[in-house]
């Protein structure tokens, strides 16, 4: 059981990782996905951007919530074992991660995913409380209904992609700019704060029902995996995991590649990027779980899985870091996408080595220990 948690651990290590890529692109310049061909005119530049698009942009959000939902799965689990009740101390743990997620959106970055995770893991521990086939049935339909609903904007954009227009203003995107640019953190604070209540808070209906139909299947499908022991039906299945992988990268990679083909905005981007990005976290996380059974490679991954043990702190820092060389050394789309993803990398090697140094000295990262502290009240 433990080899299995420490694999999870991995897996969010590189999933934080991951999540790095694809929020660095944003925070250098939000405006780039509105028409990124327009901003990446270098040769390598498209070819990064193509590879981001592929197997980066939202292949690992997908298995951060299967894992948020795993995590309280695991804690429920631990704490009724000991005779305890799970519901107080699970819903102190997320309304800590609301709070911090809240500083995090307005204060830092507005791309914040802390809140959405708190807002639906309320949501989601009244599961642990039911039958786990509850949570499969309950994932599988909220997962249809969002399907079907994309499916129609999905044959829409095929059919006539001048039906889903997306026109970002120009006035709008040079306002970004030049406050982004100023080094006024009065105003980058006051933008940054209104892009976030405006676009990624949970709290409000919009992000429950539009979050609640995009994440919260895949935290209900990472607590019934937890429950039921997938991991260990996933080692034991070894050659029909491999072909579930191979054939999920290789769908995902087509849908996704649409995007590519169509030159299509973001706004008409948006489905493709979900459903191609799903099929390719599920190779992702197969080929994670079946390799760290394999001694060698779970040596090597070490750095990913301390990582992993303090992904709160590591997720906080990373957006801190993009700030200061963004905001405050007046970065902002000034950079090719090349150097964007070679910051991106110094940050990574950054916080493999910061998790490998104090994961070897303490046992929980500095924000996990304060969210430990006040989850557990001791």
């Amino acid at each position: 059981m433990m080899k299995r948690i420490e694999s999870i651990d991995i897996m969010r290590g590189i999933s934080i990782m991951g999540i790095l890529f694809m929020n660095i692109v944003g925070f250098h310049m939000n405006e780039v996905f509105t028409n990124p061909l327009d901003y990446f005119q270098l040769p390598l530049d498209r070819i990064l951007y193509y590879f981001d698009i592929l197997f980066v942009h939202n292949s690992f959000y997908p298995i951060f919530s299967f894992l948020f939902g795993f995590g309280l799965a695991i804690m429920a689990t631990n704490i009724r074992q000991r005779g305890g009740n799970f519901i107080p101390v699970l819903y102190r743990r997320v309304l800590v991660l609301l709070v911090f997620g809240y500083i995090h959106g307005l204060l830092i970055f507005y791309g914040d995913i802390l809140n959405v995770y708190a807002v639906l893991g309320m949501i989601a521990i009244l599961f642990l409380l039911m039958p786990n086939i509850v949570s499969l049935i309950t994932a599988i339909i909220i997962a249809v209904i969002f399907l079907l609903i994309n499916l129609m904007v999905i044959i829409t954009v095929i059919l006539s992609p001048e039906a889903i227009p997306f026109e970002a203003s120009d006035n709008t995107a040079q306002h970004w700019i030049q406050v982004m640019q100023s080094g006024d953190f009065s105003q980058i604070l006051a933008l940054n704060q209104q892009f976030f209540l405006e676009n990624f808070t949970a709290l409000s209906l919009t992000g429950i029902f539009g979050y609640g139909f995009s994440v919260l299947p895949f935290i209900l499908f990472g607590m019934y995996a937890m429950r039921a022991d997938m991991i260990g039906f996933m080692l034991k299945t070894k050659r029909l995991m491999m072909i579930i992988a191979a054939v999920s990268l290789i769908l995902g990679l087509m849908i996704k590649y649409y995007v590519i083909y169509a030159h299509l905005d973001i706004y008409a981007a948006q489905s493709f990027i979900f459903y191609g990005g799903t099929l390719v976290a599920i190779c992702y996380f197969i080929a994670v779980v079946l390799l760290t059974d394999n001694q060698q490679f779970y040596k090597v991954m070490q750095p990913f899985r301390y990582a992993g043990k303090m992904s709160f702190t590591l997720y906080i820092l990373q957006s801190i870091c993009m700030f200061v060389i963004f905001y405050v050394f007046r970065l902002y789309a000034k950079l090719n996408l090349y150097e964007v993803f070679i910051i991106a990398l110094l940050i990574i090697i950054f916080e493999l080595a910061i998790a490998t140094y104090y994961m070897k000295r303490y046992k929980y990262g500095p924000l996990e220990w304060i969210w430990r502290k006040i989850t557990y009240l001791k």
